[in-house]
């Protein structure tokens, strides 16, 4: 599944390229993603619409139109949203086509369908029921260690869970959650109670090194992402423990091991994060 970095390397191409388009037309194809797409809805308030602002919040992709409304984009397992300035033949899981006044297309391909669009007006974001409850922005500049700690309180759960909660703090996901672990040599089992104030300022510092890592070099290719242009992300190619159970650790040799946390594999190195 796509996570922050991706979608955020999808957004700066989305941004590039469409802001200041006019939306003309939506074509739904198909409306069975993860929720049922709401098809009079958006043919009723998309067309005639111009892109002003491209964003993220969490996984989501935020698209601000004129006239204060707002269309969201997931991505869910295996969505990509394309985009063509000579529209080639449809394919079988394009199931929705923005088409511009110019005569390009954006397209969401989502063979899968666990992906979802939506459209809501600007002051309804907030309480919209997929961010209601989100909690914090990893990549946030006013974010800290005591911050963290504080919205952790009394949680025992392993740290990895808790950095996987959304509830807690958003789109770090697994593979990225391994990563910085290792890179703050803290164990995956490690209650989070039992981190304090500067174990926390460590590991955000981590966290956002590795996601910005991620974002310069366009995300992790371990199954079929790519970009809106069509490129595959690099990270994979600077990944610690992730997938390498049995192998070295780069730093130390000892081997990687793997166990499983809420159904994740978990990869972390027995001499460098000590439990």
């Amino acid at each position: 599944m796509p996570e922050l970095p991706e979608v955020e390397t999808v957004k700066n191409g989305l941004r590039q390229n469409i802001v200041g388009k006019t939306i003309a037309r939506v074509d739904v194809r198909d409306a069975r993603l993860r929720w049922p797409v709401d098809t009079p809805k958006l043919q009723a308030l998309l067309p005639g619409r111009a892109i002003t602002v491209v964003d993220r919040k969490a996984k989501y992709l935020i698209v601000q139109l004129e006239g204060d409304f707002t269309l969201i984009m997931h991505l869910g397992m295996s969505g990509r949203i394309l985009l063509y300035s000579d529209a080639p033949e449809l394919h079988k899981h394009d199931h929705v086509v923005f088409g511009f006044s110019d005569g390009s297309e954006m397209r969401f391909r989502d063979p899968r369908r666990f992906g979802m669009v939506d459209i809501c007006a600007v002051d309804e974001l907030p309480q919209h029921k997929l961010f209601a409850q989100l909690g914090v922005e990893p990549l946030s500049p006013d974010l800290t260690g005591e911050v963290l700690k504080k919205h952790a309180g009394a949680a025992r759960k392993p740290i990895k869970n808790l950095l996987m909660d959304a509830h807690f703090i958003v789109g770090v996901g697994n593979i990225y959650a391994n990563e910085a672990l290792y890179q703050a040599s803290i164990h995956p089992l490690t209650a989070a109670d039992q981190l304090v104030e500067r174990d926390w300022q460590h590991l955000l510092e981590k966290v956002q090194a590795v996601l910005r890592q991620a974002i310069e070099m366009g995300g992790t290719t371990l199954n079929d992402f790519v970009n809106s242009s069509g490129d595959p992300g690099y990270f994979q190619q600077e990944l610690g423990v992730y997938d390498r159970e049995g192998e070295p650790c780069l730093r130390c040799g000892a081997t990687i091991e793997r166990i499983v946390l809420v159904g994740r594999s978990t990869y972390f190195c027995p001499k460098c994060q000590a439990l």
